[in-house]
């Protein structure tokens, strides 16, 4: 009886772990890139094109630096402005540009305050205007690991690959004194 009983259970056994082996996990398909790579990467890239101006910045997580003034004064919280910007990759693939923005969510004219949180805390559209006069340029590389990851994206309807990392070029295009 015992005899009978040990071949079926022996070929049960067989049949799992042979079901088993072929629906092993082969790990994830998608590895993020650490920090410390993605920044070896910006390292390299900031040296190679000689962007020493770019800093990484540790409360946004990015390269941000002002590639140029541009002239006069710079705006106040309560100043009238306008900018847009162009998202490329570091290959120098344009992913897409802006017109320029002026106006808030709300259809009033956009003043430098308005892109404080809602706490008053500084964003990075903040941070990145508040340090230009009219026409001035910020540059603002975005590592993957912290914004965009290992997936592939579609955006502006362009594909940007996996592991990309995004630089942000802005200009403030114009500075207002506010209407009374």
């Amino acid at each position: 009886m015992k005899r009978t009983l040990l071949v079926p259970v022996i070929a049960v056994v067989a049949a799992v772990t042979t079901l088993a082996s072929c629906m092993k996990d082969n790990g994830p398909t998608c590895v993020p890139n650490t920090l410390d790579k993605d920044r070896a990467v910006i390292d390299s890239f900031i040296d190679d094109h000689s962007l020493n101006y770019l800093d990484f910045n540790t409360t946004y997580g990015a390269y941000m630096g002002v590639a140029d003034q541009g002239v006069g004064s710079i705006p106040k919280d309560d100043s009238l402005i306008s900018y847009k910007f162009t998202l490329s990759l570091m290959n120098g693939t344009e992913i897409g540009t802006t017109d320029t923005i002026k106006l808030n969510n709300n259809g009033s004219a956009l003043r430098l305050k308005d892109l404080l949180d809602q706490q008053g805390q500084p964003t990075m559209y903040y941070t990145i205007l508040s340090a230009l006069s009219k026409g001035g340029r910020y540059k603002v590389i975005l590592p993957s690991s912290l914004y965009f990851s290992c997936s592939a994206q579609t955006i502006g309807g362009k594909t940007v690959p996996g592991y990309s990392q995004l630089i942000y070029d802005y200009t403030l295009t114009d500075v207002k004194a506010p209407a009374n």
